[in-house]
């Protein structure tokens, strides 16, 4: 006599006591199926949220309950902050919070024109004596200039109007001092150097001098901005940076 279909699932379903389906391997838990198969159960890990300030970041923190467990406040870069929880039973932690700054597109290295140059140092850079220099020249140089510059390979001297009709030389420093916005604007915005150069057809650039130090400053900057803020916070946070 043969066992039909539903007589088979049903021996197949009893087969296995409900309390016995669930087994612990290595302290990894797994669900056994109507096959004899595991599968192993693995922990929901919490979705975190996101925001683009440290405010935010340091406001979900005196709110959070997590009870009483340590977590970990990872700055990354200069740019990016993330909030960890400790190492659960599995292995894993669970990413709570990102925050990551919103930073104007800086282009450089790129020769741009008088006028964009202008642009880009008034709303991408802090006002500081450098910048200001720099405004000066970008925006009175005279066209023809660029054939009466004068180079000595480290600082260039350019034609600049002077009033309506009378022009003036003026020698531009080399390396410059500026200061843009590169990191989260709750925190100061370290200085870092340029070197300025300017080309046939009044266009500029501003070449980054590619020391990292300025990285490691705003590092530096978020992190006593985290220690200040969250000092009477609770909750256990250890600040890496």
């Amino acid at each position: 006599m043969s066992l039909s279909k539903e007589a088979i699932q049903h021996i197949q379903n009893t087969s296995i006591e409900p309390e016995k389906r669930h087994i612990v391997v290595d302290e990894r838990s797994f669900i056994i199926d109507n096959e004899g198969y595991g599968q192993e159960i693995k922990r929901q890990v919490a979705k975190g949220l996101k925001s683009h300030t440290l405010s935010a970041l340091v406001e979900y923190i005196r709110n959070i309950d997590y009870q009483d467990e340590k977590l970990f406040l990872h700055i990354e870069d200069e740019r990016t902050v993330a909030l960890w929880s400790q190492f659960k039973e599995d292995g894993t932690r669970d990413l709570l919070f990102t925050s990551c700054a919103i930073v104007p597109n800086q282009n450089f290295k790129n020769f741009l024109s008088a006028e964009q140059l202008n642009i880009e140092l008034q709303s991408k850079f802090k006002q500081n004596t450098d910048r200001d220099i720099l405004l000066q020249v970008v925006g009175n140089i005279k066209d023809e200039s660029v054939q009466n510059t004068s180079d000595d390979g480290v600082s260039q001297s350019v034609t600049i109007k002077q009033g309506v009709a009378s022009v003036a030389s003026a020698r531009v420093p080399n390396p410059v001092t500026l200061t843009p916005y590169s990191t989260f604007q709750e925190v100061e915005q370290p200085e870092r150097l340029f070197i300025f150069r300017m080309r046939e057809g009044a266009k500029g650039a501003l070449i980054d001098t590619d020391d990292n130090s300025w990285q490691l400053k705003a590092i530096q900057n978020i992190k006593e901005y985290l220690e200040w803020n969250l000092a009477e916070v609770k909750q256990p946070v250890v600040i890496l940076g």
